[in-house]
């Protein structure tokens, strides 16, 4: 996670195929470095809470934002050895971590990763054990727990249900891959839009966070909403006035206990004589659409006058019904 690890072994996994949609760096970033990130297909960037040379404040936060681009918060001091792992300093990094991400203004429901940055020992793993369960006493919660570490800390907190979210580093995972992570970082110190980066898959939500929630007003009449952090059904139903039986049969929804950050959600049954029309907001795609409204990709593409299916605009307004 830091642009200098002397003491890592060789990266694994190059040699398989990996969705480059993330990174992490310890380059303090601007806005045109963040248009320059998400013009190269990345979607989510790791950045460091804290007050230090690698950390961001909030004017880097909103730049990141305002490209479109998602955050993840890391916290990390000098994790590098078992004897960091003690429960006074779980809660002290959970309550500290806590209170610079509120400075940013992070989402409620997001995740905060705190980092195990060397090879553990087995022997390490109940000190370990004992910081994350006091970070999680210690967080604000607002916000939930996220572990970076290799496959062998990770898996021992899977085993505990010892956190929320999980961030493996093909570094000293001697080429395990945990089948429960949200994130993999598989390559490390590599150029990217002009500066060093850890190469991340991003597997969905991830624990990221953004403020596009806040740009629709909850009086809005919409027809559709995008699911955001730390939404629930529930939620979202009594915000717009609605039953959640009423948004499992308009969506049909299977599980109600099961939605995901950027699911569209179908609001109101749309039974207006005249068309109806969608706005498009960044990380739509044109067949999650038709798939919400019922609608053929083809018949979008025919009322719109869309000749390229793979290419939408956010903000484009398309007619759905």
């Amino acid at each position: 996670m830091l642009p200098k690890h002397e003491n890592r072994p060789p990266d694994y996994g190059g040699d398989l195929i990996r969705n480059l949609n993330g990174v992490d760096c310890a380059t303090k970033l601007n806005r045109p470095l963040a248009a320059g990130l998400k013009s190269a297909g990345i979607q989510y960037v790791g950045r460091y809470l804290g007050d230090s040379w690698k950390s961001m404040d909030k004017a880097e936060a909103d730049a990141i934002l305002n490209e479109g681009l998602q955050l993840v918060s890391i916290w990390e001091t000098n994790p590098t050895n078992a004897a960091y792992f003690t429960k006074a300093r779980g809660i002290s990094d959970a309550q500290e971590a806590s209170r610079y991400a509120k400075a940013l203004v992070q989402t409620e429901g997001s995740a905060i990763y705190f980092a195990v940055d060397y090879d553990v020992e087995p022997a390490d793993m109940d000190s370990i054990l004992t910081y994350f369960t006091s970070v999680r006493n210690g967080i604000d919660q607002s916000f939930k727990v996220g572990v970076y570490g290799s496959y062998s800390v990770l898996t021992m907190l899977y085993d505990h249900k010892a956190v929320d979210f999980y961030w493996q580093t093909t570094s000293w995972s001697r080429g395990q891959v945990a089948d429960f992570h949200h994130i993999l970082q598989y390559q490390h110190n590599l150029p990217l839009a002009g500066i060093q980066v850890d190469y991340n898959e991003f597997a969905n939500y991830a624990g990221s966070w953004s403020r596009a929630a806040a740009s629709q007003p909850e009086s809005s009449p919409t027809s559709t909403y995008t699911v955001q952090p730390g939404d629930t059904l529930s939620k979202i139903a009594a915000r717009f006035g609605a039953t959640v039986e009423d948004l499992v049969k308009l969506n049909n929804i299977e599980n109600p206990n099961l939605i995901y950050v950027g699911q569209i959600l179908r609001l109101t049954d749309n039974h207006s004589s005249g068309p109806v029309y969608y706005q498009v907001k960044s990380g739509d795609t044109l067949s999650q659409i038709a798939l919400v409204f019922g609608i053929s990709v083809a018949q979008l593409q025919a009322w719109n006058g869309i000749t390229d299916p793979n290419v939408i605009i956010a903000g484009q307004k398309i007619r759905v019904k």
